[in-house]
């Protein structure tokens, strides 16, 4: 066993500079000059035409744009999240928090997306109380899309019921369980011409043609899982070797490829799905009172967006699922742990005109601020 070390504050401050440095897309700076700068921006512009049709630029005979009008959002929504312990030859068990079904509203103009849920039919009784922060947001541009997360989670029940047979027909209560997950991922979309994930995620564009593209992006998450004595139950702990584990810290980090596709089918009906995969470097500890044992290693990591509905000039109703689970592997056992996160949702949108004197008002010092900020992401990029 090793001594407790401050080990996990370093990822934490890198945790913090390295999600910057992939969110903002900020690239090396090259000496500043303009011939430097021109050429570099056109090595660029080839690259990504090699990979694939990627000018910055929709190709309208296969997506109709409507960011300039304000898309408005009704959603029913429901997670899927906890963690989950595993060991060879034993039955996984999950620590989750006890979630509501949610009723949501939300806006989207240009690149910018603003949704907030509400506690639909309120909590199960019989899993406890669970005290939760949850943000989750999606930036979808163009040629990019950016996933962010921070939970967190105290208080959470085990399931299923009967891996504790001793508390019969009730649920195992764990209010001292917390779990805390903060990162993130970003992607680029090779074929940004043809393919649009606005269309199905946030309602502001059609796609009126099938088309798919490569991704090319990367992950970056930390996270944490402790409570006030051990995470796994004394009744089975003789069967698990993480038993007497306490406080468990991962740190991932990673880069990878993935592909989405669009079919759509009478010009108003589609199914989407993307599917990425990533290779991280991970580093895990397994905390047991004041000592730790841990593991680094090369680790893979798979997740996906589901989606199916309808969409036309006004209207888009969809159901979707994204999953984004992150593996921690474990030191003690030959089984990982895991901290999965599904969403689902199913969504009515609209897409509404704006009339001249809100546009004169509101929304052209909107899009000043908003140009001003995609010049200074072009500066950085050298473009």
């Amino acid at each position: 066993m090793k001594n407790k070390t401050s080990w996990w504050r370093q990822p934490r401050i890198l945790l913090c500079s390295l999600l910057w440095i992939a969110l903002s897309q900020v690239h090396a700076q090259p000496p500043q000059t303009q011939q430097f700068e021109q050429a570099q921006g056109q090595e660029q512009s080839r690259f990504w035409r090699l990979l694939g049709r990627s000018h910055d630029q929709r190709d309208a005979s296969y997506i109709k744009t409507y960011d300039r009008d304000i898309t408005g959002r009704i959603y029913y929504t429901r997670e899927n999240t906890g963690l989950s312990l595993r060991a060879p030859d034993q039955p996984s068990f999950d620590y989750k928090p006890n979630n509501s079904k949610g009723l949501g509203l939300g806006l989207s103009y240009r690149y910018l997306t603003l949704n907030a849920s509400f506690k639909l039919l309120g909590t199960d009784k019989d899993k406890g109380k669970t005290h939760s922060l949850s943000l989750q947001t999606s930036l979808y541009k163009e040629q990019w899309v950016y996933d962010f997360v921070y939970q967190h989670f105290k208080g959470m029940y085990l399931s299923p019921k009967d891996v504790l047979s001793s508390v019969g027909n009730n649920y195992y209560l764990r209010p001292d369980v917390k779990s805390t997950l903060v990162g993130g991922d970003f992607w680029r979309i090779l074929n940004s011409d043809r393919f649009s994930y606005r269309s199905v995620m946030t309602q502001n564009e059609w796609q009126v043609k099938s088309a798919g593209t490569l991704l090319l992006g990367g992950e970056l998450y930390y996270g944490n899982s402790k409570a006030d004595s051990a995470l796994v139950p004394a009744a089975i702990s003789q069967n698990y070797p993480q038993a007497g584990v306490d406080n468990i810290r991962f740190f991932r980090i990673g880069a990878g490829i993935g592909y989405a596709y669009t079919y759509v089918f009478k010009k108003n009906f589609f199914v989407s799905g993307g599917l990425t995969t990533i290779l991280d470097y991970a580093t895990t500890r397994e905390y047991q009172g004041g000592d730790f044992d841990g593991k680094n290693a090369v680790s893979p990591n798979l997740s996906y967006r589901i989606s199916i509905g309808y969409n036309s000039r006004r209207t888009n109703i969809n159901a979707s699922l994204f999953n984004n689970s992150v593996p921690a592997h474990s030191a003690l056992s030959a089984k990982n742990y895991n901290l999965f996160s599904q969403q689902f949702r199913i969504t009515l949108a609209r897409r509404l005109s704006v009339g001249h004197k809100v546009r004169t008002r509101i929304l052209n010092p909107v899009d000043k601020q908003m140009d001003r900020v995609e010049d200074k992401v072009k500066q950085l990029q050298g473009k």
